[in-house]
């Protein structure tokens, strides 16, 4: 599938078109789960979330892909993903995927307790929202030694991903932030909205390896 260069809600997933639950819905949007994925009788739990700004989308396609075409994850996955009604919104549907996320994802990340948590995005570097000086990067938004940990094997794992913190941080404080500090370690994951796809759809193959290459035990 070619998409359009640069931020575009052509690639977002369609979670009504597979198999997977409605957790929550509003007059913003909708929040599906997909999974289980890889082996369901895994103690280790990971979740990762898609589709909380729209117009990232393509970073969210790359990892649903990736993830879902696997058959040989030792570890037990599963995915939310956002579906925002109006993404041309005055926030390009921003706001409305945070506020989806922090009602019906948050609450639902920690009760279960996830072993790890990833929040997917892709950003616009220097053409903003927010002024990005690094476009692939990790982070730890919680700053807590837990989510440090997988956030440098992270790092040393793929050589095109670094650390950053953007000063510009819209989401954290509606979901990540929130998850990090009631324990469960959180990554926030970033590409660059501008790359071509197959760049996009490598490093999501590259991340899900890493994730499930990592020994929680």
């Amino acid at each position: 599938m070619n998409y359009p260069e640069g931020p575009t809600y052509e690639a977002q997933v369609d979670s009504s078109q597979y198999d997977a639950v409605l957790i929550g819905e509003n007059d913003l949007g909708s929040v599906y789960i997909h999974g289980p994925f890889g082996d369901e009788s895994s103690d280790v739990k990971i979740a990762y979330v898609i589709g909380m700004h729209p117009l990232e989308s393509k970073s969210h396609r790359a990892l649903f892909d990736e993830l879902t075409s696997r058959d040989d994850l030792k570890y037990c996955y599963f995915l939310y993903n956002i579906q925002v009604n109006n993404p041309d919104s005055e926030t390009e549907g921003r706001l409305e995927g945070q506020l989806l996320a922090e009602e019906f994802i948050k609450d639902d990340i920690i009760d279960k307790k996830y072993d790890l948590f990833l929040d997917i995005h892709s950003n616009r570097g220097s053409r903003g929202p927010g002024e990005y000086k690094i476009t692939n990067f990790v982070f730890a938004p919680g700053f807590d030694d837990d989510s440090t940990i997988y956030m440098n094997f992270i790092i040393d794992s793929i050589e095109e991903l670094v650390y950053y913190a953007p000063e510009f941080r819209s989401s954290p404080p509606f979901i990540t932030e929130p998850t990090a500090n009631a324990g469960i370690p959180t990554i926030v994951y970033e590409c660059y909205t501008y790359e071509p796809m197959d760049v996009t759809r490598n490093l999501a193959s590259k991340l899900v390896n890493c994730i499930d290459n990592y020994d929680f035990f």
